[in-house]
């Protein structure tokens, strides 16, 4: 179901409102377009002078007041927020009121350029990919992403300085730790693998122990600070893999 009133007088707005929305809001979402000013009072106290915004009210009771630029909304209200409309002197009033915590917010149209109800279906949940965990989980999977040879013999390895991401070793039993970024190494990485390689050594009594820093793009400064610490590092274009099976790299973001 979709809805919508073009230009009209707030004495229309309403009366559509009231029609397409009031009598089923946890069922449909409205949306209004205009020049508009919001007082809100609750945990402080906020005036937001005339501007042309959108307004949306969710079927859940949110509300979200969005202004031309920036991605956050300028004022909001949670779920479960009682909202009420009214017409005064011309102007569309929307009164919205939370218990939890006590505040309320006061919407005051004077123009409206337009008015929207429609009604969403979406049961889908969010899945996350390309975190990091994903990102160690391809290289669990196919060590020789980083060299042939490789075995990793335990995720997360607790040293004194922190956490390992990757222990193993390689072809020639050699003690092997792998701290693993999802974007562009920084210093810090190469400073936090330093830490590591240093524990296992104590820890294991060797001299020999190879640290390697992997991610998708290890820049040069990093690559020189590295090479002064005698460590080193793998750069490993990092699969996105969705549920739906479409894959992607890192040159499709």
């Amino acid at each position: 179901m979709l809805k919508n009133l073009p230009n009209p007088l707030t004495s229309d707005a309403l009366t559509f409102i009231e029609k397409y929305h009031k009598n089923k809001p946890d069922k449909t979402m409205l949306l209004l377009v205009g020049d508009c000013m919001v007082e809100y009072y609750g945990r402080a106290r906020s005036l937001l002078d005339w501007g042309e915004r959108i307004v949306m009210i969710k079927e859940d009771g949110t509300v979200l007041v969005h202004k031309p630029v920036l991605r956050e909304p300028v004022n909001w209200q949670p779920s479960g927020t009682k909202i009420e409309f009214r017409v005064n002197d011309n102007h569309l009033i929307i009164r919205s009121r939370n218990t939890k915590p006590p505040e309320k917010m006061k919407i005051v149209f004077r123009n409206i350029k337009t008015v929207m109800v429609t009604s969403l279906h979406d049961q889908a949940s969010l899945v996350l990919a390309g975190m990091e965990t994903d990102f160690v989980n391809q290289i669990i999977i196919d060590p020789n992403i980083i060299e042939d040879g490789l075995r990793i013999s335990k995720r997360e390895k607790h040293v004194k300085s922190g956490l390992i991401d990757l222990y193993g070793f390689d072809m020639n039993h050699v003690p092997v730790i792998i701290e693993v970024k999802r974007s562009a190494a920084s210093i810090s990485a190469v400073q936090q693998l330093r830490m590591y390689v240093n524990d296992v050594k104590k820890d294991i009594k060797t001299a020999e122990v190879r640290g390697i820093l992997c991610a998708p793009h290890i820049p040069d400064i990093v690559k020189k600070l590295l090479l002064d610490y005698s460590l080193e590092w793998k750069e490993v274009k990092r699969q996105v893999v969705l549920p739906d099976d479409w894959q992607k790299t890192l040159h499709d973001f």
